[in-house]
């Protein structure tokens, strides 16, 4: 495995990076912020823009920058970035953020696991780089956001940037945003609380096949001239737009359920579980949430026995042991 240096990108060609993470998670904040510390630095070109697959929190959202020492005459996404980042776990659910970085690129995560942890689980070949973002947002932001670390941690993976117009950069693009002083300062104890957090590593766990992007194989059984399935669809896993870190939990203890079946007619997805009830009609039994609830909330805001609620929510990694 050849280690591919970000620098040298910049310097010879053109150093890309795409962003994936959850709407609201602060991920678009972080890539221009990166975009104006390049800019800050003299005599690199950048290009940096969002897609956002939805506007609503927890929707998915991917970002794309662009930085050279060299005119940029690419127009197009960045679909084989030297650098992967992803801010939030949860997002790897629904889209492959490793797909198209070479052999010897360069992943950053916001995460709690070490770089080992994260490249076994992921099978990736490279520099992976991990910082707790989210437990730093919670000390210093009074809130889990993790874009102040993570943006820290990718300015120190690319390398080449000075501390302190690190963190210049970031909090211009706060008062930009006419944020309080007050909140401006979190984040200033925030990025100075990040370098001693962020870890580091070089790993060789991917596959000869893992991160090649699959030949188009036509549309399916969509109709003809749809490119892409309703958001509704259930082939789509639409768990994964659900808001990162909750749930929806259904209890009923006491049997407390009055067969009005609000629940059942408003859930958009078809997936809340019940039995027939020779007294009520049908008396709900749960819903199938780890694949299909988005947790839009109808259920919570119709149930007259509120037995549906909005709980936090951690996801768990379950390892093949291998003997």
């Amino acid at each position: 495995m050849v280690r591919l240096d970000p620098q040298s990108y910049m310097k010879d060609s053109v150093l890309e990076l795409r962003g994936d993470g959850k709407a609201g998670g602060g991920l678009v904040l972080a890539f221009q912020s990166l975009a104006a510390l390049a800019l800050a630095t003299g005599g690199c070109h950048v290009q940096e823009w969002p897609f956002f697959s939805s506007a609503r929190r927890g929707a998915n959202i991917r970002s794309f920058l662009r930085i050279s020492h060299l005119p940029i005459e690419k127009a197009c996404e960045v679909n084989r970035p030297l650098v992967s980042v992803l801010m939030d776990e949860a997002a790897a659910k629904a889209v492959d953020f490793a797909l198209g970085v070479p052999d010897g690129g360069t992943f950053v995560f916001n995460s709690r696991h070490t770089p080992e942890e994260c490249a076994r689980h992921y099978h990736l070949s490279g520099r992976v780089v991990t910082v707790p973002g989210d437990d730093i947002g919670a000390e210093h932001l009074k809130h889990n956001i993790g874009n102040v670390s993570v943006y820290v941690a990718i300015a120190h993976a690319i390398g080449g940037f000075e501390d302190d117009l690190i963190e210049r950069a970031f909090l211009a693009a706060l008062e930009r945003r006419h944020v309080p002083q007050q909140v401006i300062e979190r984040n200033r104890a925030a990025i100075h609380a990040t370098p001693p957090r962020i870890l580091s590593g070089w790993f060789d766990e991917g596959g000869a096949a893992d991160r090649q992007k699959p030949r188009f194989a036509g549309y399916g059984d969509l109709p003809i001239g749809a490119q892409t399935g309703l958001r509704l669809s259930r082939n789509n896993r639409t768990a994964n737009y659900a808001p990162s870190g909750f749930r929806l939990r259904f209890a009923d203890p006491s049997d407390a359920c009055t067969g009005c079946a609000h629940c059942i007619t408003n859930c958009p997805e078809g997936i809340i579980r019940y039995e027939p009830d020779a007294e009520r009609g049908v008396r709900v039994l749960g819903a199938d949430v780890n694949r299909f609830c988005k947790l839009c909330a109808e259920c919570v805001a119709v149930c007259p026995e509120h037995l549906f609620t909005q709980v936090a929510f951690e996801e768990t990694w379950q390892e093949e042991v291998t003997s």
